[in-house]
């Protein structure tokens, strides 16, 4: 995962990309595919604007922009949970809990069905009639 972050109109300390990194480095516990990660810190008037684009190795891109007028931090933050709900919703697409609750349905299916079928009747009862 590489993590590139870019200043427009600010300028941004060591300290503050470090601790954009250090929030960013936790998006991957929870999605281990993201490819590129590029985060734009900028400042539009009073307000702080962060703004974080993902591209993952399934080809999805994930883009989460976030105006804030407290503080570059408090924008980061925001972001960073932005775009994890983000990741989160392409992960749950991608893994897909269709399977195990399909075949659960078609065993529950399969029983009504074959409880609602007619008694076959015998080679000796049939003979009989």
């Amino acid at each position: 995962m590489r993590i590139t972050i870019t200043a427009k109109h600010v300028k941004v300390t060591d300290k503050m990309k470090d601790y954009a990194r250090e929030k960013l480095a936790k998006l991957e516990r929870y999605f281990d595919r993201i490819a590129n990660i590029q985060v734009i810190l900028d400042k539009d008037g009073k307000d702080n604007v962060c703004e974080i684009n993902i591209s993952t190795e399934t080809h999805n891109q994930v883009t989460a922009i976030v105006h804030n007028a407290e503080d570059m931090h408090a924008a980061v933050d925001l972001c960073v949970d932005k775009s994890h709900r983000q990741i989160k919703k392409i992960k749950e697409k991608l893994k897909g809990h269709k399977g195990n609750d399909k075949r659960k349905k078609l065993g529950r299916d399969v029983k009504k069905l074959t409880q609602r079928l007619p008694r076959e009747t015998t080679y000796e009862e049939a003979k009989n009639e």
